[in-house]
């Protein structure tokens, strides 16, 4: 008889756990109750629990963890929570997903470096080079259109075309900036001590090289990408565990870019294979049964434009009448409408008993 599965459920301070869209307008948590309650009926024992209630001074080996994660301006937040999920799986608890998956949201820098490790060159036609700050990235010599991206903007915010070098310089100075202060007063202060130093340094090119004199703007992390022209819109699709849901959404008027327009549309039933054929690759790539993917599709091929596997989306989901599943070789079409929370504990739990516990207690 298998032991009984321990499950930790970990909310913030205010008790919300991921993203849902009920009412298909505005982004609100999750219900757990709703996934405790499920996983109780599945034989799990569960506990509820926020991040400052829980005991770091015992161990949680063996521990199955499920956890929320924070899009807080500064991310000062989430590095907590990245902690936090890093010393549970040395500890030897199981979280989900891997402390790896938690870094890349929000992160489009490692979501681009988990790109690059993927066997499937499909994947690859969005190639990214992956930068610093924007002082590093006005090294980059190779061609244009490109996309530049803070490494951890969303909603299309902090993302900018290029076309030449001349938008190229003036825009990844723009994706780059970021203000780091207390207050105003702060604010002004660092202004003008950066005034100082520069000041000091023309005085005094001697300096220029002590680290007191420093004036290296502060910078985001950046990505720059080869443009995919022909993109009128992108494909979301979420896959929860075997099912695949998808939709279409239109770009913004007079942009390039689709995310955050809103616009959003059932995809045609004569589209459905090719895209499911291609999100299906990434499922082979990622070792983690939610994923949420867009995707494009320039009239000949698809590109994989952003995935990340917490934290997405869900509006596919719960705007579907139906879902596909791929088994034997054949795309099937199941109608009916799924409960998020249901979905998202039945993926897991099916995860969980059909995968071997790999290396750092994370699978």
């Amino acid at each position: 008889m298998d032991a009984i599965k321990k499950l930790i459920l970990l909310t913030d301070e205010d008790a919300e756990f991921l993203v849902s869209k009920a009412d298909l307008r505005n982004f609100t948590s999750m219900d757990i109750q709703i996934i405790s309650t499920w996983y109780r009926n599945h034989g799990y024992d569960v506990r509820l629990c926020k991040f400052s209630e829980l005991d770091l001074t015992v161990s949680y080996q063996d521990y199955y963890i499920l956890y929320q994660t924070s899009e807080a301006p500064g991310g000062f937040y989430k590095r907590y929570i990245e902690d936090l999920v890093f010393f549970l799986a040395k500890q030897g608890a199981i979280v989900m997903p891997r402390h790896e998956y938690l870094k890349a949201h929000h992160d489009k820098v490692l979501m681009e470096l988990l790109r690059m490790s993927f066997k499937d060159e499909a994947l690859k036609t969005i190639a990214s080079k992956c930068f610093g700050s924007w002082v590093d990235a006005l090294s980059y010599n190779g061609g244009f259109p490109v996309v530049i991206k803070q490494a951890s903007g969303s909603a299309g915010k902090g993302v900018y075309l290029a076309q030449n070098r001349k938008e190229y310089q003036r825009n990844i100075k723009k994706a780059g900036r970021i203000i780091i202060a207390a207050d105003i007063f702060d604010l002004a202060l660092t202004n003008l001590k950066y005034l100082v130093r520069k000041t000091i340094k023309l005085i005094y090119p001697s300096k220029a090289k002590f680290v007191q004199f420093n004036t290296t703007p502060v910078s985001s992390a950046l990505v720059v990408q080869n443009f995919i022209p022909g993109l009128r819109g992108d494909y979301k699709v979420l896959f929860f565990g075997g099912r695949f849901y998808c939709m279409y959404r239109k770009n913004r008027r007079n942009d390039f870019r689709a995310s955050g327009s809103g616009q959003f549309f059932e995809v045609p039933e004569a589209e459905h294979k090719g895209l499911l054929d291609f999100a299906r690759r990434l499922t082979l790539e990622v070792d983690f049964p939610v994923i949420g993917m867009d995707i494009g599709f320039d009239g000949i091929k698809y590109h994989l434009i952003e995935f990340q596997m917490i934290h997405i989306g869900t509006s596919a989901l719960q705007r579907s009448r139906f879902w596909h599943e791929y088994k034997n070789g054949i795309w099937t079409k199941h109608n009916g409408l799924s409960i998020l929370e249901e979905e998202f504990a039945r993926s897991i739990h099916e995860y969980i008993i059909t995968s071997k516990k790999g290396a750092g207690r994370e699978i």
